[in-house]
């Protein structure tokens, strides 16, 4: 009897370690495309959700194609928990970046998914955000016609007693967050066709930064493009001779005629 009773004890504690704090549910991402509606593509399903894309597309390996548009809106984050009051999901993060096929992948950058949207009042939480906005196109500025990957990691913030406890899509409730970790990848194509050659074109524009300003003189008339480093696009204008636009300290990318500058402004 008495081996019989630990026995059941260690199960039940077993169930303890591998469940307390819970686990993922649905993750997605909202992508819209040639200006249509925004859809939610989904990073993984664990069977159930109480948001409605359980069922939509999955993002791994999809193929936007060739995009007049493709903006990254943020998405959306469902998750439990299995004995509150001791474990509380906070939060989620979207981890981005854009490359080209062929390179070494950049840095990561972030989308905080901060908006509680659904709650259910005893472990069941949505949190999203589905205004970011992200120029994914402005990322992808290599010249000529290449393939590249829109690469995204899903991460949960989620506390407990004891600490915190970072959780990540890929990978699910027991890996935590790093960012030499692969996400899930989607794929397009884009041409970027520039006037002139990068020679010409670095010799003819002049950019300076003054009082918060970004400044650019050029010879006659040229689009120009000004993006913020996490791709969000702050500005398009056809202009003649020059260009200026007050920003926030920081890092930009200014488009001349499709020709990238990275601009520091302190």
């Amino acid at each position: 009897m008495k081996k019989i009773t630990t026995l059941l004890i260690l199960l039940v504690l077993s169930c303890v370690l591998v469940y307390a704090g819970g686990g993922w549910a649905t993750s997605a991402v909202s992508v819209t495309k040639d200006g249509g509606s925004a859809y939610l593509y989904k990073l993984n399903d664990e069977g159930w959700t109480d948001g409605d894309w359980g069922s939509n597309t999955a993002f791994n390996s999809y193929d936007f194609g060739t995009p007049t548009s493709l903006v990254l809106n943020g998405g959306k984050g469902n998750a439990w928990t299995d004995d509150r009051p001791g474990y509380d999901a906070t939060s989620f993060i979207i981890y981005y970046r854009v490359y080209k096929n062929d390179v070494t992948p950049g840095s990561w950058q972030t989308i905080n998914l901060d908006y509680q949207a659904y709650y259910s009042g005893s472990n069941n939480w949505i949190y999203d955000k589905l205004n970011a906005n992200i120029d994914v196109l402005g990322l992808a500025t290599i010249s000529g016609t290449n393939t590249y990957t829109l690469e995204v990691a899903m991460s949960k913030k989620q506390i407990w007693d004891g600490g915190n406890w970072i959780s990540m899509v890929p990978g699910g409730q027991e890996t935590a967050y790093s960012a030499e970790n692969a996400g899930f990848k989607a794929s397009f194509v884009k041409t970027n066709v520039y006037t002139g050659t990068p020679e010409a074109l670095k010799n003819d524009v002049s950019i300076v930064v003054y009082m918060s300003t970004i400044q650019t003189k050029f010879s006659g008339q040229a689009l120009i493009e000004l993006f913020s480093i996490t791709g969000q696009q702050l500005k398009s204008v056809v202009a003649n001779n020059e260009f200026s636009e007050k920003v926030n300290p920081g890092v930009y990318v200014l488009r001349v005629n499709g020709k990238a500058h990275k601009v520091l402004v302190k």
